[in-house]
């Protein structure tokens, strides 16, 4: 049968259609975010999930308060939409690193910068501010992620940072951080104890450090789960630390801490402080140093020969170890060195 050339035509465009390559269809731009810790960047990926494309300053293993801006960092800032910092005074080069990337929305008062730590109450606040003291923080002690309350805080400021600087994404912000701090409510109290409360409450009750002495008094002490009921070994366990690193950690969990391997914040030990604290720490019965990796390792090592106690190589980031991709291993992480050197 003869086709009409009308018909003829139709088809070989049918046919070339079929052979053409696929085009793919470009999906919405990511919003690009910029971070001083890394502990930060994985808070900003959990909340901001496909929507955004982050990347952190600091590497892991780097003391954050001695870190000194790289030209590089200038070149990743310069076309973030927006730059979260920890604040407290750790980072206290970010503003070096906003300042050189020519880059408007990201400054301090812009839409596009983040204070991760507003809004959370911090310890150690010095009575007095002297050199003589060391590097300590006019603001109060700046490690505040490392208790995982202070961490929904951080999701909330950043989910807000998002939601400024990405309007069209803010209920997907919304909905993320939601699940996040329901993750984090759940790997800290346990499913009973969430239950039988409520997060708001458990919550309340953790900032003022009052959960625990409750629980017993309310006879509920027993659906206490999670990272607290892993960490119940641990309670009143005494340990030194290498730096003013651990007080929110070790006020979370009920270890005490008895002591700094440094003679003051930011400054090593010298001979006579180390046979100082020694002494004490054979005294006392520490049985446990807490020695993070971006310090150091060979005070700790000594003080342990000389009492017996163990070191604990305590990452203080998220991918400062082996197996902490993310704050939650990076808490699971610190319960189960701890439990291990405490036997």
């Amino acid at each position: 049968m003869l086709r009409s050339p009308l018909a003829l035509v139709a088809a070989a465009l049918v046919a070339l259609a079929l052979a053409a390559p696929t085009v793919a269809v470009a999906g919405p731009k990511k919003v690009a975010v910029v971070t001083t810790l890394n502990v930060l960047a994985a808070v900003t990926k959990e909340v901001g999930g496909d929507r955004v494309a982050v990347s952190a300053l600091a590497k892991p293993n780097q003391d954050p308060h001695t870190l000194v801006a790289k030209p590089t960092y200038k070149v990743a800032a310069k076309n973030a939409r927006m730059f979260v910092e920890l604040g407290l005074g750790l980072d206290g080069w970010a503003s070096a690193v906003t300042d050189a990337s020519g880059n408007p929305d990201i400054q301090l008062g812009q839409p596009g910068r983040v204070i991760a730590s507003d809004g959370i109450a911090t310890k150690e606040l010095p009575a007095t501010l002297s050199k003589s003291w060391g590097d300590i923080h006019p603001q109060g002690n700046p490690h505040v992620w490392l208790d995982p309350v202070n961490v929904k805080q951080i999701a909330a400021n950043i989910a807000a940072g998002l939601g400024r600087v990405d309007p069209d994404g803010k209920a997907t912000y919304d909905a993320n951080l939601k699940a996040f701090q329901a993750k984090l409510d759940e790997a800290l109290y346990g499913r009973a104890l969430l239950d039988e409360y409520g997060a708001s409450k458990l919550e309340r009750l953790s900032r003022r450090n009052e959960l625990i002495d409750y629980l017993k008094t309310k006879g509920t002490y027993d659906k206490l789960g999670g990272w607290l009921k892993r960490a119940e070994p641990l309670r009143g366990l005494k340990i030194v630390t290498y730096h003013k690193t651990w007080i929110y950690f070790c006020d979370r969990f009920g270890l005490v801490i008895d002591g700094e391997i440094e003679e003051k914040p930011g400054i090593p030990p010298s001979q006579d402080y180390l046979a100082k604290l020694i002494t004490k720490i054979k005294a006392d019965g520490v049985r446990v140093l807490f020695v993070d990796p971006i310090y150091p390792s060979k005070d700790g090592a000594f003080i342990a020969g000389k009492t017996g106690a163990k070191v604990v190589a305590s990452p203080i980031d998220v991918g400062g170890a082996p197996g902490t991709g993310d704050y939650f291993a990076l808490i699971d992480t610190l319960i189960t060195r701890s439990l291990a050197a405490a036997k």
